[in-house]
């Protein structure tokens, strides 16, 4: 079942994905030319860790699911689909290569520090900046819409000439046993 398939029957999904990937894309230009398109290769899936990683999650979300309390929401598994066993490192790994997707949340192509600087401005390049999730300097642990908008804020405040906003320490809550408690 991919991803824009539509099931007949009501279902629930999990998603799973690396939050932290050691595999590494890379943004090239055909000519010269800025109305040619680049070559784009994410590159996903390069590191044995990456694969890892995605088939300890594939388990993981599968014993989740095999747990009593989804016991009368469970159906048939879709996917990977029931003749694959998930105790085959090299069956799943081999769905997980065939099956994976983006999310398209692809990032960190032109980082602060590398490519454009605090402001965005692109490294000898005038008038040029870039403001999106391309300058972030490594991956947020999480979607990354709201960091991707407080960077585009900044630097719009920035490029506007306008002071960066005063900091702020605000109370957060964090469990007492949050090292301890966690599988």
């Amino acid at each position: 079942v991919g991803q824009l398939d539509f099931l007949p029957q009501h279902g629930f999904q999990v998603h799973v994905g690396t939050l932290r990937p050691t595999s590494r894309g890379r943004i090239l230009l055909n000519s010269a030319d800025p109305k040619d398109p680049p070559t784009i290769d994410p590159n996903f899936l390069d590191t044995e860790k990456d694969v890892v990683e995605m088939r300890k999650a594939v388990r993981l979300a599968d014993e989740l699911i095999q747990q009593p309390a989804f016991d009368e929401y469970r159906g048939k598994r879709f996917a990977p689909t029931p003749d694959i066993s998930l105790a085959d490192d090299e069956a799943v790994d081999e769905w997980i290569r065939s099956s994976s997707h983006s999310a398209y949340h692809l990032s960190c192509t032109c980082a602060m520090g590398k490519v454009v600087d605090e402001n965005g401005s692109v490294n000898g390049v005038d008038n040029l900046r870039v403001v999106d999730a391309s300058i972030m300097p490594s991956m947020t642990s999480g979607n990354l819409n709201a960091p991707t908008i407080m960077l585009a804020e900044k630097i719009s405040d920035n490029i506007n000439g306008l002071p960066a906003l005063e900091s702020e320490s605000l109370p957060y809550y964090v469990a007492e046993n949050w090292q301890t408690h966690q599988r």
